[in-house]
């Protein structure tokens, strides 16, 4: 009784297998399954007769990695290899019916076993995914911030040279001549100016001329407060010379000569001389000393002798209540130009070479 009901276990699970065997179905989107291609094959052929052909075009499979495609193989392997022996077995089963509970036990352990293999291939899978990117993570986290390029040390340079201006021999210093000159005024309210006192110095800073000066028309300003001029120097008969005694003295000076001083042009225009631009070191119109224009007329304009030499000399001149003394004031303009005496003349020969340049074009 027991040996007939194994048979017709066996028979019935052999059955079993060839029928899911023969049943697999693919469902992949796109694709027909096994039963539904094959009932209604003869439909689909009777609806399509005579159009174009309208089937969709099936989805190429995503290229796989080599190692999931062993895996898939020896699956299949397996699969094949336990259907080969259900299938055996029941031709064996119909032919003697002499199958043994020993080998259908075999067979469920490796279908057991297949299974068993695929879970452990997608459990390991998963977990080498896992670490995969948990370690990718931990890698950004741990990325250290770029680190800056340390510069090179470069080896110590050099002290720049200082450039000392070299002493001047005494054959040079004959060549400049500083000039100061004291004014009064003549006509309506004192409005023109008339030479009465100039002074002259060497380049280091000793008086070589000095004198009062007659004037011929009537004073109308003395001017005290600022030239130091009273009537009684210039009255006749006292040691005021004549101007064109003077004018004649002064230009055998300063002819050939770079004279300094401070407005020059106005002393010049009182002596009723022209001098050379190239041979004027004028520190009103050096362009360093000068001073932004207030009101827009003219880009710069003249600062005055006093806020020059207190600024760039710390010499105090010309105090509030005391008349100027030419001596001082041309000595002031002396040394405003000594100390500047390098870039100054730079600036100069620049200038000639440009005017030399345009003449000659």
């Amino acid at each position: 009784m027991m040996i007939i009901n194994l048979n017709t276990s066996i028979e019935a699970q052999a059955a079993d297998a060839a029928a899911a065997k023969t049943s697999r179905i693919r469902r992949r989107p796109g694709h027909w399954t096994q039963d539904t291609h094959n009932n209604n094959k003869d439909e689909v052929m009777a609806s399509t007769k005579g159009k174009k052909n309208t089937t969709t075009r099936r989805r190429r499979r995503p290229v796989a990695n080599k190692n999931k495609k062993q895996q898939q193989k020896m699956i299949h392997q397996q699969h094949h290899h336990c259907d080969d022996d259900s299938s055996s077995a029941s031709t064996a089963s119909t032919a003697s019916a002499s199958l043994s509970s020993s080998d259908l036990s075999s067979c469920q352990e490796d279908q057991e076993n297949i299974t068993n293999l695929n879970k452990q291939s997608i459990k390991n899978k998963r977990t080498q995914q896992r670490k995969s990117s948990s370690a990718n993570n931990t890698n950004k986290k741990s990325k250290q911030p770029r680190r800056k390029h340390k510069k090179t040390s470069s080896p110590p340079s050099s002290p720049k040279e200082i450039q000392i201006p070299k002493e001047l021999t005494p054959q040079e210093k004959s060549q400049y001549v500083a000039l100061d000159a004291e004014m009064v005024g003549v006509g309506p309210h004192g409005q023109h100016s008339r030479l009465a006192r100039i002074t002259l110095a060497n380049y280091d800073g000793e008086c070589i001329y000095d004198t009062l000066v007659q004037v011929l028309e009537t004073v109308t300003d003395y001017r005290t407060f600022v030239s130091g001029i009273t009537p009684q120097d210039l009255e006749e008969g006292g040691s005021a010379i004549p101007f064109e005694e003077c004018r004649s003295q002064v230009l055998e000076l300063i002819t050939d000569k770079i004279v300094i001083g401070h407005g020059l042009k106005n002393d010049f225009r009182v002596l009723g001389v022209t001098h050379p631009w190239y041979f004027t070191r004028d520190t009103a119109k050096y362009e360093p000393f000068m001073k932004v224009d207030p009101t827009g007329e003219k880009d710069f304009i003249p600062k005055k002798l006093k806020v020059l030499a207190k600024d760039k000399l710390g010499l105090v001149i010309q105090e509030d209540g005391v008349p100027h003394c030419p001596l001082e004031d041309a000595v002031a303009a002396l040394e405003l130009y000594k100390k500047h005496r390098t870039k100054w003349e730079k600036a100069m020969s620049y200038k000639m070479e440009r005017t030399k340049a345009i003449t000659m074009c």
